[in-house]
C-alpha cells in the first residue's frame, strides 16, 4: 500500500478496525514517545513482537533513554531520537502515542490527516484483555486508593495484576499472565481515559476519587477535564460497579450520571451507601500508618470497593494496617538529628501542596516550586505563610506565580516573609533547607508543580530527592 495515498490508507485500516484487535503484521507503526516509565517501552516490544515494522520517535536524547533502550535491545525497532519529523508522521499506518502527549499535537493532526490510525497503549490492554477490570481514576490519591485495592485483592488469595498509569509498568506486557479469573487492578489518568473513549470502554469496576483543577494546559477548561475523567464510567454495562467519593462537589454529581450499580463514601457520613439509599455502612478501617484526612478517603474509597468485590474484613482490616503508602506521596524518607524527611514530589498542583501542608503539626521547612499548569493557587500561599518557618523554593515559572502572592499574604498575616532563597539548582536548594532544619521540625518536598525543565519527571525528581537525604545521612552531613 501506498503511504502517499491516504484514502486508500484510511480505508485498510477502517476495515481493521472492525475487528476485535488491532492488526499490526507488517504495519509501519511509529511510536510516539518512548519514555522512561513503560508505556512507550510497551507499546514498543507488543508492535515489534506482533510483526510491526516499529520505529520509536522521542524527542529526549539516546543518553537520557537509555535505559529503556536497553529494555528494548535486540528487537527490531528503529529510533529517531532529539526531535519529532513530520516525514515519520506521514510513514506511519499505526501512531501510538504515549500519555501525555497532548490531543492537539500537530503531529499526530498530521498523521490523522494522512489516514494514520491513532490508538493508545491502554486501548490496545482492553482490546485483548480477558480478566475484570478495576479502574481507579481522580485527581488526586488514585496511586494509593489503586495499589490498596490491589493489595487487598492479593491479601484474599486471588491473583491480581496492577497497572495503567503505575511507573515503571508495561501495561501490554502484563497479558500473557491475565486469565479471566484476573483481577486487574488499572490506575487511569485523563490522557488514557481520552484514549478509551473512541473505543466506547469503561472498566466493569470504576472508582473515582476527587476532581479537582489540573491539566488546564492541556484541556479546553474545566468541563473538556472532568469529561475525561468521566469515560471512566461512560460506557459501563448496567451491571458494572461504579464507586465515588461523595465529599468532593464534582465526583457527587458524576455520580448520579452513572448507568452502573453506583455507590458513594463519604467520610463527612462516616462510611459508604448505595445511591439512593440512606443506609450507611459504617467506616470502621481506620487504623492505619497514613498521615491526614485525604489517605482516610483514599482507604474509605479502597475498602468499599474490596468489600463490593466481596473481599472479607479481615483480609482488608491487614492490608489498612500494614499498608505504608507509596513513593514520592508524602514517603518518609529518614529522620535525622530529629528531623523528618518527607518526599512528596507528586505534588504537582497547588491543592496538593495545601494537603500536604495540612497533613503535619510540626513546624515545617517546605521545599517547593517549579513549572506552572497555569492552574489557581487556592488558598496554598496563605497556607504556606501560616505553616511554614522557612520556604525554599526551586526555580520555574510556577515559583514566578507563587513568589509575590505568597509574600502579599505573609504582609496581610503580619508574619515575617518566610522564602529564603529561589534556586536553579536542587543540590543547592536542599543544602540551604537542611541548614535551616531543626531538631523537631519536619523538611517537606512538596513541590506543588511540575517537574519539567529541571528534572525527567516527578519521579526523577522525587527519586533525586530520596538519593540527596540518604546520601547525606550515610555521610553524617544532615
Amino acid at each position: 500500500m501506498c503511504y502517499h495515498c491516504p484514502r486508500l490508507r484510511a480505508r485498510c485500516l477502517e476495515i481493521n478496525r472492525e475487528s476485535k484487535h488491532v492488526d499490526f503484521q507488517g504495519k509501519r507503526t511509529l511510536i510516539m514517545g518512548l519514555g522512561v516509565n513503560g508505556s512507550g517501552i510497551a507499546s514498543a516490544r507488543y508492535a515489534a513482537q506482533h510483526g510491526a515494522i516499529v520505529r520509536v520517535t522521542d524527542v529526549r536524547s539516546a543518553e537520557l533513554l537509555a535505559p529503556s533502550l536497553r529494555s528494548l535491545a535486540g528487537l527490531p525497532i528503529e529510533y529517531v531520537l532529539g526531535q519529532h519529523r513530520e516525514e515519520d508522521f506521514l510513514w506511519a499506518e499505526i501512531v501510538i502515542p504515549v500519555p501525555g502527549v497532548k490531543r492537539n499535537s500537530p503531529f499526530l493532526r498530521l498523521a490523522r490527516e494522512h489516514g494514520a490510525y491513532v490508538v493508545q497503549e491502554i486501548a490496545l490492554f482492553f482490546e485483548s484483555c480477558v480478566g475484570r477490570t478495576i479502574g481507579i481514576t481522580g485527581t488526586r490519591g488514585k496511586t494509593t486508593t489503586t495499589t490498596l485495592v490491589y493489595e487487598m485483592i492479593r491479601a484474599a488469595g486471588q491473583h491480581a495484576v496492577l497497572g495503567g498509569n503505575v511507573s515503571g509498568v508495561e501495561t501490554l506486557s502484563l497479558l500473557p499472565a491475565i486469565t479471566s479469573a484476573t483481577q486487574v487492578v488499572l490506575e487511569l489518568s485523563c490522557w488514557q481515559l481520552s484514549g478509551l473513549e473512541p473505543f466506547k470502554m469503561s472498566p466493569s469496576v470504576a472508582v473515582m476519587t476527587n476532581v479537582y483543577a489540573d491539566h488546564l494546559d492541556t484541556y479546553d477548561g474545566m468541563d473538556d477535564y472532568i469529561a475525561a475523567k468521566a469515560n471512566i464510567f461512560r460506557h459501563q454495562r448496567a451491571s458494572d460497579l461504579a464507586i465515588f467519593n461523595y465529599d468532593n462537589p464534582i465526583t457527587r454529581r458524576l455520580g448520579e450520571e452513572s448507568h452502573a450499580l453506583t455507590w458513594y463514601t463519604s467520610l463527612e457520613r462516616g462510611g459508604s451507601f448505595a445511591r439512593g439509599s440512606s443506609d450507611i455502612v459504617p467506616f470502621i478501617f481506620t487504623d492505619t500508618p497514613l498521615p491526614g484526612r485525604h489517605n482516610l478517603e483514599n482507604i474509605l474509597l479502597a475498602t468499599t470497593t474490596a468489600r463490593l468485590l466481596g473481599i472479607a474484613d479481615d483480609g482488608i482490616a491487614s492490608t489498612v494496617r500494614s499498608f505504608h503508602g507509596v513513593p514520592h506521596r508524602l514517603q518518609e524518607v529518614a529522620i535525622h538529628n530529629g528531623v523528618r524527611f518527607i518526599n512528596d514530589s507528586a505534588s504537582t498542583m497547588p491543592v496538593a501542596g495545601q494537603v500536604a501542608l495540612q497533613t503535619f503539626r510540626e513546624p515545617l521547612v517546605l521545599v517547593a516550586g517549579g513549572n506552572t499548569k497555569h492552574l489557581p493557587l487556592g488558598e496554598w500561599p496563605r497556607l504556606i505563610a501560616r505553616r511554614c518557618r522557612d520556604v525554599v523554593l526551586l526555580q520555574g515559572t510556577g515559583t514566578d506565580e507563587l513568589l509575590p502572592v505568597l509574600r502579599d499574604e505573609a504582609h496581610r498575616l503580619g508574619v515575617p516573609d518566610p522564602v529564603r532563597g529561589v534556586f536553579d539548582a536542587f543540590p543547592a536548594a536542599m543544602d540551604c533547607a537542611v541548614a535551616l532544619s531543626r531538631p523537631g521540625d519536619t523538611l517537606l518536598f512538596s513541590p506543588g508543580f511540575t517537574s519539567f525543565g529541571m528534572f525527567l519527571n516527578e519521579f526523577d525528581r522525587g527519586d533525586t530527592f530520596v538519593a540527596y537525604v540518604l546520601d547525606r545521612n550515610r555521610d553524617k552531613r544532615l
